[in-house]
């Protein structure tokens, strides 16, 4: 008589969840996926909407609401391959160029390209005096990439230590200089300023920090590997919208006998004698597993969905410790007519972007003067809005919600779009852009928080402020329940579409050792 498969639920359909969904099938267990929303794909979302004047148009407006850019793309191969399946045959991707493009209102541009030697170009006319700096701050992402970036992406620290066959000593020796080697006990903004001398270049290259959530000022020198990964593995773009990423690993996953149900909410985790033993649903059902991975946020599963008495080691002043990382105000405006001056990133820098910094991770306020943020995908996939149109995702940002925190969402919600909308048309040149806009929604915190269960509204879950945010984040094994797993942004190795994919390769790895699998 054949062995019944183990029964894995994971929780949450982000793109590390889907991930998690896709390994554990793929290697033979039965999977039930739980997402609380009507469709997959966590942050990763769509918004679809007519035009209002042309409802029957063939073509909507298309807005990814969350990520809007792939990096890293051989992390998808890697788990589209996972699955038996050939990545190019779901996933119609496109090289970017330039990658950004960052404005100010002086008329001074500045772009960077997939092709270093293009960017050098940028960075000569620009800032001619930072050129040899530049190759120096490239070459420092690029060791700590050779040096850790792997191996530390692809593996828990307690992995990198143990080794693959039990306590590897030698390992443990490599690991204990690597932080030393790849600028831990840095800060990322000293290493910027010891290479970079123009003041605008170094505010182009800190906002790199906020990728993760975290302040240049605070967060460790190893976030220097970001703009070199951004620029070495280029920035892509799907065809289609980068949601096609979701529903194609939501059709993978399917198609490998994952059961998706949407529209369901989770409301405990089930845990006897100190084992995750399945979930209770918000309806009152029970069902049973052998394993849980939860990709909801960390710190909101833990408060929300295990008991207190089940994590004694987790009470909630431990988690109101952590530092939750940025947070935004995120509009989708769908515009009549088109704006050509705008490139598909492109990143508006106000005069004092650290003013913007301070008011995000300091006196957690809104900025005076913010740095404003545009995709618009119509650039390169006319297919995501109506002809004579533009889809533009606007985000700026805004601190999480804490409990100091002082702004009225539902009052400064109106306020701070108005004054985004109106610093576009009359700062930035987006010429009578409120006139034009068709359609339009708003997320702000609050909005995060409820939507996604984000901790404190973050985007990027916790931040990467201080060595412990960044690398001893909430691990993937929780080790005091066994059978409970976790992946996503707030969990290792971070947050980003690629990181939170490798967050699901590597809770779905522990799940089959734990099951073994």
């Amino acid at each position: 008589m054949a062995q019944a498969r183990p029964h894995v639920i994971v929780i949450g359909s982000g793109i590390g969840g889907l991930a998690a969904a896709v390994r554990l099938a793929a290697r033979g267990a039965q999977v039930t996926l739980l997402e609380q929303l009507p469709q997959v794909g966590g942050k990763l979302n769509q918004w679809i909407v007519p035009h209002p004047d042309r409802p029957s148009d063939e073509r909507p407006f298309r807005f990814d609401t969350g990520p809007s850019l792939i990096t890293l793309p051989f992390v998808f191969k890697d788990l589209f391959e996972a699955a038996g399946e050939d990545v190019r045959h779901h996933l119609p991707i496109t090289k970017l160029d330039p990658i950004s493009r960052f404005q100010w209102s002086d008329g001074s541009a500045l772009q960077f390209h997939p092709d270093l030697d293009q960017t050098l170009l940028q960075i000569n006319r620009f800032a001619p005096d930072d050129v040899q700096g530049f190759k120096k701050l490239f070459d420092y992402g690029r060791h700590i990439w050779e040096l850790a970036g792997e191996s530390f992406l692809a593996n828990t620290p307690e992995q990198m230590i143990r080794g693959e066959g039990g306590f590897d000593l030698l390992a443990s020796l490599r690991s204990i200089s690597i932080p030393f080697r790849i600028g831990m006990f840095r800060k990322f903004a000293d290493v910027i300023n010891k290479h970079i001398k123009h003041p605008r270049l170094r505010e182009v290259l800190y906002q790199y920090a906020t990728y993760s959530g975290a302040s240049p000022f605070l967060c460790p020198a190893t976030l220097a590997v970001i703009p070199y990964c951004e620029m070495h593995f280029c920035g892509w773009y799907i065809r289609g919208g980068l949601y096609t990423l979701a529903t194609s690993l939501a059709n993978v996953a399917q198609k490998l006998g994952v059961d998706i149900r949407t529209s369901t909410r989770v409301k405990r985790i089930l845990i006897d004698t100190k084992k995750a033993r399945g979930v209770e649903l918000a309806t009152g059902e029970t069902l049973l597993a052998d394993a849980v991975v939860c990709n909801a946020d960390a710190v909101f599963a833990m408060r929300h969905l295990v008991e207190p008495k089940d994590r004694p080691h987790r009470t909630n002043a431990r988690l109101d410790s952590i530092d939750p990382g940025g947070s935004g105000l995120v509009l989708c405006l769908g515009v009549q007519g088109t704006y050509p001056q705008l490139a598909h990133h492109t990143k508006f820098m106000p005069d004092d972007y650290q003013s913007d910094l301070r008011a995000m991770f300091e006196t957690r306020t809104l900025p005076s003067d913010p740095c404003i943020y545009v995709c618009s995908s119509t650039r390169t996939d006319p297919s995501q809005a109506p002809d004579d149109c533009e889809n533009l995702f606007v985000l700026a940002s805004a601190p999480p919600i804490t409990a100091n925190s002082t702004i009225d969402w539902t009052v400064e919600g109106q306020r701070y779009q108005d004054k985004l909308i109106d610093s576009l048309e009359h700062k930035w040149g987006l010429s009578d852009l409120r006139r034009r806009v068709v359609v339009s929604r708003r997320w702000t915190p609050v909005d995060l928080q409820r939507d996604y269960s984000a901790n404190a509204g973050a985007i990027y879950g916790i931040s990467s402020n201080g060595i412990r945010n960044a690398f001893l984040r909430p691990p993937n094994q929780e080790s005091k329940i066994s059978g409970l797993f976790f992946c996503g942004g707030s969990t290792h190795p971070g947050g980003g579409l690629p990181l939170v994919a490798l967050s699901g390769k590597i809770a779905a790895s522990l799940t089959l050792d734990y099951l073994r699998l």
